[in-house]
């Protein structure tokens, strides 16, 4: 049996307020961005690095406590596109359809908002989560998140058996960091190129995953920590650095840290993540029509608050009608 580590919710409570908070109040709704905290809020967005270092963690925790072979693979695969895929189908609709209803009642598209267009390759590549890879733009921006975990799915499932595997696992993580230290930077824009440029958070979370279950101690655990973290700091800016060790370090050293907001925000922390981006767009769209608040700096401030809660709202309500459904679902599969 798995053992909730009450820490992970709060980190992906702290990394999914950080991002919407980032995303509100530095640069997607336009009434409100440039405000005195827009500086402050842009660390915020360094929130996916926490994401990256839980999945690196938790996923291969689970395939293990599932007792996970190669034999798996595809089921594991299956499992967690149905978890994810789904629903993000379902806020993707949400962003063409507040697309479509723009054009009907104003003519033209919500500012701010990024449209690939309807053609085949638009939709092939978002369902896939490969925009880049057919040369697409996202319906929804954070997409791109969700392409680099599904790659982080099959990595792992391949490699997972042996990593397993005493014998291998120190020469396997080894050249696998040698690998990453020659490989792209994040910025440099491709499907591939992503997941490499950062994967050293993924690493992050498999160390601690391998630390765990006592499958590299002593020694070998602190130089691949170290060669790791050294990858890290090379491949990211310092605030993304940052904000992967501080969610190393929560779960590294067991620091159940419990506080109710921030456990709550990690429990519905997915239907925030994928439909913020569509609803902070409604919402400011409607919002700026009925007051004049965004004029004024304090009312900017006002209006990120308000979104924000709002968003919470609204993810609450699409965890528990639409989320925890498909996550049933997943665990129902054979």
């Amino acid at each position: 049996m798995k053992e909730h580590i009450k820490s992970l919710d709060f980190l992906r409570g702290i990394a999914a307020l950080g991002v919407v908070l980032c995303r509100y109040g530095d640069g997607l709704l336009p009434t409100i961005n440039n405000n005195m905290l827009s500086d402050f809020l842009s660390y915020g967005g360094n929130g996916v690095q926490i994401f990256f270092v839980i999945s690196g963690f938790i996923i291969p925790y689970s395939m293990t406590k599932s007792n996970y072979t190669i034999n798996h693979f595809w089921k594991n695969i299956i499992r967690r596109y149905v978890r994810l895929a789904p629903p993000a189908y379902i806020a993707m609709l949400f962003s063409i359809c507040i697309y479509f209803s723009a054009i009907l009642i104003l003519n033209r598209p919500i500012n701010g908002m990024s449209w690939p267009g309807l053609n085949s390759l638009a939709i092939i590549g978002n369902i896939s989560f490969t925009a880049p890879l057919v040369n697409t733009t996202w319906y929804n921006p954070i997409f791109w998140t969700l392409a680099i975990e599904f790659q982080f799915y099959v990595l792992i499932g391949l490699l997972l058996p042996l990593i397993l595997n005493k014998k291998y696992i120190l020469s396997i993580l080894i050249s696998l960091s040698i690998l990453l230290i020659g490989h792209h930077k994040p910025e440099y824009i491709d499907w591939f190129g992503w997941f490499f440029g950062h994967a050293s958070f993924f690493f992050l979370g498999i160390i601690i995953f391998l630390k765990k279950e006592n499958i590299i101690k002593g020694i070998p655990f602190i130089i691949i920590t170290v060669l790791t973290i050294m990858i890290c700091f090379y491949q990211n800016s310092i605030p993304r650095f940052t904000f992967g060790m501080l969610a190393f370090c929560v779960i590294l050293f067991q620091i159940n840290i419990s506080f109710k907001l921030a456990t709550y925000l990690g429990s519905i922390s997915y239907s925030l993540y994928i439909i913020h981006w569509p609803f902070g767009v409604l919402i400011e769209s409607i919002t700026k029509r009925l007051t004049s608040f965004h004029e004024y700096e304090i009312g900017k401030i006002i209006l990120l608050v308000f979104y924000t809660l709002t968003s919470i709202l609204f993810a609450h309500l699409f965890n528990k009608w639409i989320e925890k459904r498909f996550l049933s679902l997943s665990k129902t599969l054979k």
